[in-house]
């Protein structure tokens, strides 16, 4: 069965369009600078969304006698951040953190992970490969459900 002209215009426009681009990203030549722009965007949000997303974070826990500490690393390798949340009750030493971390063994351009760690124990949040999808709502709500965690556990 053949297809109608229209279809076959079509199809031939999308592949005129796009497999130039698919040809090069299947081949890897630019495998590196695409990570490398993955890893460059994610420092910009680290900057841009986190560190400001979790200032807040830490001023309203600061309004009811908490604590907080950022620990913003834009390394080479494996930029993070990490929001160590020091709850008022809680001895000093106990690990209740926030991080968010570029996972350097990912295939294709990247990925970062987000998790909180609670007590030695570490618990998934989510994983990013679309860093477009990291906005300030998404940052705030991921904060605040970690917190709500990192509360819940400790209150035990």
């Amino acid at each position: 069965m053949a297809i109608n002209e229209h279809a076959r215009i079509r199809l031939a426009i999308i592949q005129q369009k796009y497999g130039k681009r698919l040809a090069q990203g299947a081949s890897g030549a630019d495998a590196a600078d695409r990570r490398g722009r993955f890893k460059s965007d994610f420092r910009r949000i680290l900057a841009d969304i986190f560190v400001p997303t979790f200032k807040a974070i830490g001023d309203e826990l600061a309004a009811s006698g908490h604590a907080c500490r950022i620990e913003h690393d834009v390394g080479e390798q494996t930029p993070s951040i990490e929001l160590h949340v020091l709850l008022r009750g809680v001895p000093a030493d106990a690990n209740n953190l926030i991080r968010l971390f570029y996972n350097a063994e990912a295939e294709g351009d990247g990925e970062v992970i987000a998790e909180v760690n609670v007590h030695q124990t570490l618990t998934e949040l989510t994983r990013f490969r679309v860093l477009s999808r990291i906005t300030q709502e998404v940052a705030e709500q991921m904060c605040v459900d970690a917190i709500e965690h990192i509360f819940a556990v400790n209150a035990r």
